[in-house]
């Protein structure tokens, strides 16, 4: 039963991601009876031990702790290979992505109207600890950027994106936002706010243009692209399968289709660390909206894939997008 509600809620969700861009979405929540689906498993010939079992409960949450060889640990940085191929592209753009979270210290800048001068002045505000979200996306060719993000405490928000190649520009929405910087090249981009460390007699400082990053063409095609992948729906369909039985699932309902198949692998060594491991491969369609297709290595150990490529076509749009792990930092929590 459970496994029929997120099946379910698969197809609702995809419904109303279609309602966003322009389809129809039914006003009629349809019954367990009234849904077709096609499963075919192979069963287990012996029961499953704790050992035999692991699922991908969390996809791309990385807020929580994991559980290796017995200890559990936060992920503090990730270091993953990347490439695109977006809408109009004329070539795979390929990048090496640097995350880093990680408490620091750093000098807390404002500003002040100054009544004799009538000139806006810029003011030290203090030095103040605080957690530091750290980007450096370095394509194949072309400038490095390198996105430096200071808040008061962890962030939700940060936490919740932080797999992203690029960080999302809601990141001045947070309460807790103390500060950001943006390098790339010659062009650089700085913003502090006071208030985001308790202090109220100063306005924000800022120095340099935001739009080079915020009109960039390839920083929305590659927040773009990864988030068609992070908010995949059918991600929620394997939170409840095993990846290291072997099994092959099937689902459709009023235009919506979907199939994929578990083939469980070997180990693979990331960080000092084993980690078993299970192809998965899908084929996924929604009649006159979208399809896509691709595989994805995972660990039921990690949150996110060791390793995915796809194709994800939108309204006769696609996206190609593949992903490697390199690297992965761990703190004993």
């Amino acid at each position: 039963m459970k496994k029929f509600v997120v099946l379910l809620a698969l197809a609702v969700a995809v419904l109303t991601i279609s309602g966003c861009i322009g389809g129809n979405v039914p006003t009629k929540i349809p019954t367990e009876s009234e849904v077709q689906e096609t499963t075919t498993q192979e069963e287990s010939t012996q029961s499953e031990t704790q050992e035999d079992y692991g699922s991908w409960a969390s996809p791309w949450d990385v807020s929580k702790p994991v559980e290796l060889d017995g200890k559990k640990y936060y992920i503090t940085s990730l270091k993953y290979e990347y490439r695109i191929r977006y809408p109009g592209s004329g070539e795979v753009k390929e990048y090496t992505v640097i995350k880093e979270r990680k408490k620091t210290k750093i000098e807390v800048y404002g500003s002040n109207f100054n009544s004799e001068s009538g000139e806006i002045e810029k003011v030290r505000v203090g030095e103040y600890e605080v957690y530091e979200y750290y980007t450096k996306l370095i394509p194949k060719s072309g400038d490095v950027l390198e996105v430096y993000v200071w808040t008061n405490g962890e962030s939700d928000v940060m936490d919740m994106y932080f797999t992203f190649p690029v960080p999302a520009t809601m990141i001045f929405a947070g309460q807790n936002f103390v500060a950001i910087r943006l390098v790339s090249g010659d062009k650089i981009y700085e913003m502090y706010n006071p208030a985001g460390v308790g202090n109220y007699n100063y306005m924000p400082y800022e120095n340099g243009d935001l739009g080079w990053f915020a009109n960039s063409e390839e920083v929305e095609n590659l927040y773009g692209s990864f988030f068609a992948v992070y908010q995949f729906p059918f991600w929620s369909a394997l939170e409840e399968e095993n990846l290291y039985t072997p099994a092959e699932e099937s689902f459709s309902y009023m235009g919506i289709s979907y199939n994929y198949r578990i083939t469980p692998q070997g180990t693979v060594v990331v960080a000092g660390h084993k980690f078993r491991t299970s192809k998965v491969e899908w084929t996924y369609s929604f009649t006159g909206q979208g399809s896509a297709k691709g595989y994805a290595v995972l660990t039921s150990s990690l949150p996110i894939p060791l390793q995915l490529e796809g194709v994800f076509v939108l309204q006769d749009k696609a996206w190609y997008a593949y992903m490697k792990l390199l690297d992965i930092g761990l703190k004993e929590a």
